[in-house]
């Protein structure tokens, strides 16, 4: 069975049904998503025809790395050509495992489209960040730029002046190396990931500002989610937004306070949530007097929800698109292990269909 009304098994359409119903009673919605890209195209669509306001399951953790493209912006290259032709690759701070594979085929080729025969690896780190693991500390033999003292961004900031060969408030081991081998590099590359820190992003684009000033560098962007980053692109060119985007007046508005779904719930501006994860046994909060409709990977409903529904996983249940940050665009991901679990994307268009009957309150 997929679906359940409370705690009682319930085929799905008269789950859809019932969704759809609350839906359609809803003044104010909230959609929190965790999908691939074509469950999140669906959502979005459906978060516009019935008014409501969207975000990423893990909001909090995406904001920054938004932030950085809406507020800061600055220079980003992809994978591939930073892999062709990045001969100097400076590690900055944290790097998930999920991509030491990707830092590991950069440690083993040599860039084709320079004039240098080998790359040079560098790693900026600073207060709080972890030593490289094992395998990637032997293949990149990157020096060790910063302090554990500091903070990334005041050691960013360091080296900022030092590379404009302005005055420094603290000095840095291997300062030196790093700005020659910066200054010498047909293509130097500075790899970042997970920012929690909007001053250390503007201090790290700003001196990507200063570098381009006199030769080429750039910056290769490595989301600390990739399905995460897909949900991002999804929402961006159907709105013109990133997550965080509410359709209360009819047009898309984006705005990371207002549309900031977990404070809206606390501050009980919401009257329904839709929570949508496809990672196993994940599970929405619990809210208290919230109505909540689920949609998750379970064999049992999600205690105090209103409504559950059982999910496939793209690229295990059933075909789907994600984002890939190894190639810097979308791929396909075929099912692994086929089977008979709805897509949200199917859940969606099922229950679009069933909204029509319904009618929708004016705010």
């Amino acid at each position: 069975m997929v679906a359940w009304i409370g705690s009682r098994t319930v085929p799905l359409p008269a789950a859809i049904e019932h969704v759809a119903k609350l839906l359609a009673k809803s003044r104010c919605p909230v959609f929190s998503l965790d999908s691939d890209v074509h469950g999140c195209r669906s959502l979005i669509a459906l978060a516009e025809r019935v008014g409501a306001t969207y975000d990423h399951v893990n909001g909090r953790d995406l904001v920054h790395e938004v932030a950085l493209h809406t507020d800061v912006g600055g220079f980003f290259a992809t994978a591939t050509e930073v892999r062709r032709r990045a001969d100097a690759i400076v590690i900055v701070g944290d790097v998930p495992a999920a991509h030491h594979d990707l830092l590991l085929s950069l440690a083993a080729s040599t860039p084709d489209l320079s004039r240098a025969a080998r790359r040079r690896w560098f790693r900026i780190n600073g207060k709080g960040v972890s030593a490289l693991g094992g395998e990637l500390r032997r293949r990149a033999k990157a020096v060790e730029i910063g302090s554990p003292d500091l903070p990334i961004d005041a050691v960013l900031g360091v080296l900022r002046a030092s590379l404009a060969a302005r005055k420094a408030p603290a000095a840095l081991a291997n300062t030196d190396a790093l700005l020659d081998a910066v200054t010498k590099a047909s293509f130097p590359v500075f790899v970042f990931s997970h920012p929690t820190d909007p001053a250390g992003l503007a201090m790290l684009q700003g001196m990507l500002i200063d570098i381009n000033k006199r030769q080429r560098a750039s910056a290769l962007f490595l989301p600390s989610d990739d399905d995460a980053w897909g949900m991002v692109l999804a929402s961006t060119w159907m709105t013109g937004f990133p997550p965080r985007t509410g359709f209360s007046s009819g047009a898309p508005v984006y705005d990371p306070w207002l549309c900031d779904i977990d404070r809206m719930i606390a501050e009980k501006e919401a009257d329904l949530h839709l929570w949508v994860s496809e990672r196993d046994e994940a599970r929405p909060p619990r809210r208290s007097g919230l109505p909540t409709i689920a949609m998750v990977r379970s064999d049992r409903p999600v205690a105090g929800a209103a409504v559950t529904v059982r999910i496939g996983k793209a690229g295990l249940d059933h075909d789907g698109v994600v984002y890939s940050s190894r190639i810097g665009t979308l791929r396909s991901a075929a099912a692994k292990a086929p089977s008979d679990l709805p897509s949200v994307s199917a859940i969606v268009g099922e229950l679009r269909h069933a909204l029509q009957s319904e009618d929708m309150p004016s705010c």
